[in-house]
Order: C-alpha cells, then structure tokens, then sequence
C-alpha cells in the first residue's frame, strides 16, 4: 500500500528544502584565539582609563595581566618591578584593598584602622588620591587608589626592595601626575 499524500509531502520538501535558492549563506568568522590582546585594544574594549599621566621613559610597557589595564615593567632582570593601573568597583573598599597589599606581602595583620592612618592623601589634578608604601625583608608595594566615580583606580608598585628604593621617587611622580579627563 503506497501512501500518495506521504510521497507528494517528502517529494515538496525535497524540492524545497535543496533548491540553490534557499538564502543558505556561509560565513566565516575569526576564533577569539587569533586576536592578538594588546594594552590599547584592552584600553578601549573596557571602561576608558579617565586619567592621563607622565610615564618617565625608562619603564618598559609590559603585557596586561587578567586584572590590569596598563602595565610597565621597571628595575632589571635580576630585581624586576611591576607597575599596573587597574579599575575596580568601588564596592570592593579602599581599606580591604590597601589590606590586602599588607597581605600580599605577609605582614603581620593589624587592625584597618591602625593600618589606615599610614595613608597619605595626595592632591591630583581632578581628584584625591591615597598613597601607601609596605615592605618586608625582600620586597615592596607602593601605590596609590583614586577614588572616581563608581570605581577605585589602584596605581601599584610591586618588586624588590631595591627596586622599589631606585624607583620610588619615579613612581610617585608618576602618581601625581594623574590628571581626571
């Protein structure tokens, strides 16, 4: 028993359905591990960095890492330092981050607010920052956080103590040329 109505449906449909005027079209497009991620295409793919600044030229831009939106590379080979500028929400806290450098370098814990009164406000053109310094045995942390908008903007120092010694004065420099766009 031969159904006709069954083989008129798969006959339309095949006519339908294979017809080189049936709007397929191919696209190809580029796998996100082809694009090359560079310091400017990270700069303008996030939030805009609202500050401008003086680099002095003896740093080295240096390749941004998950948390970074700029970064420079300082000292040499032998005692590197690390500079970044990131963006944070300003929900993370000015205390916990300034702690949490204390942390990072395995300082005994203090009490915030004892910690706190080692931050230095510092005048920019546009904005206040808040700058700190910590060190143990072999490294430092110098930065600074400018609270803007709904963000702190962490501008960090990391690296050996000697470094830090060599450079200090250019970091803070650095910081302090921040002006608010």
């Amino acid at each position: 028993m031969f159904r006709y109505d069954i083989f008129c449906v798969l006959l339309l449909l095949t006519q339908v359905g294979c017809s080189k005027s049936s709007g397929i079209i191919q696209y190809e497009v580029d796998r996100e591990s082809d694009k090359v991620v560079s310091t400017d295409l990270l700069r303008n793919q996030f939030d805009p960095i609202p500050f401008r600044w003086k680099v002095p030229a003896e740093w080295t831009e240096a390749e941004n890492d998950q948390f970074s939106a700029m970064a420079w590379t300082v000292g040499s080979k032998s005692d590197p330092g690390r500079i970044t500028v990131s963006g944070l929400s300003a929900a993370s806290g000015l205390e916990a981050q300034i702690v949490r450098w204390r942390g990072q370098l395995k300082l005994p814990e203090m009490a915030a607010a004892e910690i706190m009164k080692s931050v230095e406000d510092v005048t920019l053109s546009g904005a206040t920052g808040k700058w700190c310094e910590f060190k143990n045995e072999t490294e430092s942390i110098q930065g600074m956080i400018v609270p803007h908008t709904d963000k702190l903007w962490i501008i960090k120092f990391r690296g050996g103590k000697a470094t830090a010694e060599k450079v200090r004065e250019a970091f803070r420099g650095f910081c302090e040329s921040l002006k608010v766009e």
